[in-house]
């Protein structure tokens, strides 16, 4: 061993390399390597690592979205990192205490880029908004996590991530109402609406900053079938609730086509065209955005880690009762309205049954409450109550 400071670059820049923040994917070693030094545990935490999968447990919910944030999991690190770093200071062994600090110097500097400023600029407002579509292989996840960290930096410590990509590491733990701690990985939308409801009711309550990372593109939530025509159909109430508890949302979409009217009146939709562009526009009809705000160029990578090549899961399924005040299906009838409106306002010629994919009713119900609307003068307190709690 040697003091030479060449040899004390290597272990700094493995751990950087090893936590996510490399030049390339730490797809080779798990995160307690060189920590973990029992040849057996080491074993063991790899093999628990590479099976894990929260769905196949019991009580998915429960789970974390690694195995790594397992609470035996930490123990075991924790135990072995201390043994590791008591025998490397009696040892001298400057190697292996050069790869627990790291370096973070290593990891990549975003600030100043013009890029960064134009888009740090589209998150100082309140409980932000964005909707994303784009090809496949353009950095739809990529850019959604850079919205996200950009977002983060400008919140209170107590700021909350929370996604359905299971491998994003900088999602935040909180506490359900179990007293758990859970960290911030939510594959469905019971545990979304536990989430967002932590701090209690908004009127009384003073709410932490929240931002859901919605990825739908690559999941059961998008494309046809029942799964999507529960998106097509739940997309708005769940932006609803999201706005009722001041929370800020980015939805990783399909493909432009199809998104429900409430979330492109409250979002702003962005179109990723490339791995460095993209545009953002007010509104997204039929794949095209509608008219353009600015376009971004020079996008560089985010500096949050996850799987790319994660297959992302997410239900609409509550698992238990809203426990909400107001009637859900009362609600939900509101927003169909509001929906059907909005939506014809919006594109007078747009046909009856295309917008009925967004509601739970037929073309025929649409047809006709958009007649009371326009002929009876109908519904405009629902349009402006609805207004009013997602202004």
């Amino acid at each position: 061993m040697t003091d030479d400071g060449n040899d004390l670059y290597t272990p700094a820049q493995f751990r950087e390399y090893q936590d996510g923040y490399g030049q390339r994917d730490p797809d080779e070693v798990h995160q307690h390597a060189g920590i973990v030094r029992d040849e057996k545990l080491s074993r063991y935490l790899s093999i628990l690592e590479t099976h894990y999968d929260p769905q196949e447990c019991d009580r998915p919910e429960k789970m974390p979205g690694q195995a790594k944030d397992l609470s035996h999991v930490r123990e075991i690190v924790r135990i072995e990192g201390t043994e590791t770093a008591r025998q490397a200071m009696a040892n001298g062994d400057m190697q292996s205490l050069k790869h627990f600090t790291g370096d973070a110097g290593q990891r990549a500097d975003i600030s100043g880029i013009k890029a960064i400023d134009q888009l740090r600029a589209q998150m100082t407002g309140p409980a932000p908004m964005f909707y994303e579509w784009a090809e496949p292989g353009t950095g739809k996840s990529n850019f959604a996590c850079l919205l996200g960290q950009l977002w983060k930096e400008q919140q209170p410590s107590d700021a909350l991530v929370a996604s359905n990509i299971r491998t994003l590491e900088e999602t935040d733990e909180w506490t359900d109402q179990d007293g758990d701690r859970r960290d911030g990985w939510l594959a469905n939308y019971g545990e979304l609406n536990e989430w967002l409801k932590q701090d209690g009711d908004p009127m009384h309550n003073e709410q932490v900053p929240k931002l859901f990372i919605f990825d739908e593109a690559s999941s059961n939530a998008g494309g046809s079938g029942k799964d999507g025509y529960d998106t097509k159909t739940k997309l708005g109430p769940l932006t609803y609730k999201i706005r009722k508890y001041g929370g800020s949302l980015i939805i990783i979409g399909h493909d432009g086509r199809d998104v429900h009217p409430l979330v492109r009146e409250l979002g702003v939709c962005v179109h990723k065209e490339g791995l460095k562009e993209a545009t953002f526009y007010e509104d997204v009809r039929n794949r095209k955005g509608v008219n353009p705000i600015f376009s971004v160029s020079g996008i560089p990578e985010t500096d949050w880690r996850y799987d790319d090549k994660e297959p992302t899961t997410w239900s609409w399924s509550s698992g238990e009762d809203d426990g909400d005040e107001v009637d859900p299906e009362d609600l939900s009838r509101k927003l169909a309205i509001y929906t059907v409106i909005t939506a014809k306002e919006s594109e007078p010629d747009r046909p009856n049954h295309e917008i009925a994919d967004f509601v739970p009713y037929s073309a025929e119900w649409v047809r006709q409450r958009w007649n009371e609307y326009q002929d009876d003068g109908k519904h405009r307190n629902v349009v402006g109550e609805v207004t009013e709690l997602t202004a």
